[in-house]
């Protein structure tokens, strides 16, 4: 699964490859919204689309684009890292997966030059919101988690607010900083995070 910046950041680039067929900034609301399942507010299969390929991306509208588009990013992703042995490549700790993706997020950040349009999205509710979880107060919840975490740059504080945010321990949050740490300085993190951004453009042409 990638990070929320990463999402925006290759949604943003799956965008491009919709061109005209996505129109409402709907889209970044449905490409964000999946990983409420960290509030614990509904599963992951409602959330993520299965089977998912390029010539099915478009939904039913913007939103459900969006969303599409975030399971089919997450599936290709995974299966990336899987076919790479990123489990041999990089340290073990069973917080890899997840630091991973929040230093992934850092170096994604500056990739995208509209985060102000983002927090603009998150200041609505989506009635497609509501339609897969009914609680607007959860839906509002995530929406503040993502604006504070996506209004500058990752740093440890952010990256443990969010683990805070979404529900995990203290010790928990802190641990992982301590494993984002000891993958920044592994010169193979960044040449992972490189690689699959070339795997991306290559599946785009």
């Amino acid at each position: 699964m990638a990070g929320e910046v990463g999402h925006v950041v290759y949604g943003a680039r799956l965008l491009t490859y919709l061109n005209d067929r996505v129109q409402q900034p709907a889209f970044w609301a449905g490409t964000l919204f999946p990983d409420i399942r960290h509030l614990g507010a509904v599963s992951r299969h409602r959330t993520h689309p299965e089977n998912v390929s390029l010539e099915s991306l478009v939904g039913k509208n913007d939103f459900a684009t969006g969303l599409r588009t975030h399971a089919w990013i997450d599936r290709v992703r995974e299966e990336f890292l899987r076919e790479h042995n990123i489990k041999e490549v990089l340290m073990w700790h069973p917080f890899v997966p997840h630091a991973l993706k929040l230093i992934e997020d850092e170096f994604l950040y500056d990739r995208f030059d509209d985060w102000n349009l983002i927090q603009r999205v998150l200041n609505k509710v989506y009635e497609d919101e509501l339609e897969l979880v009914p609680a607007r107060e959860k839906v509002i919840r995530w929406h503040e988690v993502l604006q504070s975490y996506l209004r500058e740059p990752p740093t440890d504080d952010s990256r443990r607010q969010l683990s805070l945010d979404i529900g995990l321990s203290e010790a928990m949050a802190n641990e992982i900083n301590l494993v984002v740490q000891a993958l920044q300085k592994n010169k193979e993190t960044r040449k992972v995070i490189d690689r699959f951004l070339a795997h991306l453009e290559n599946l785009l042409r």
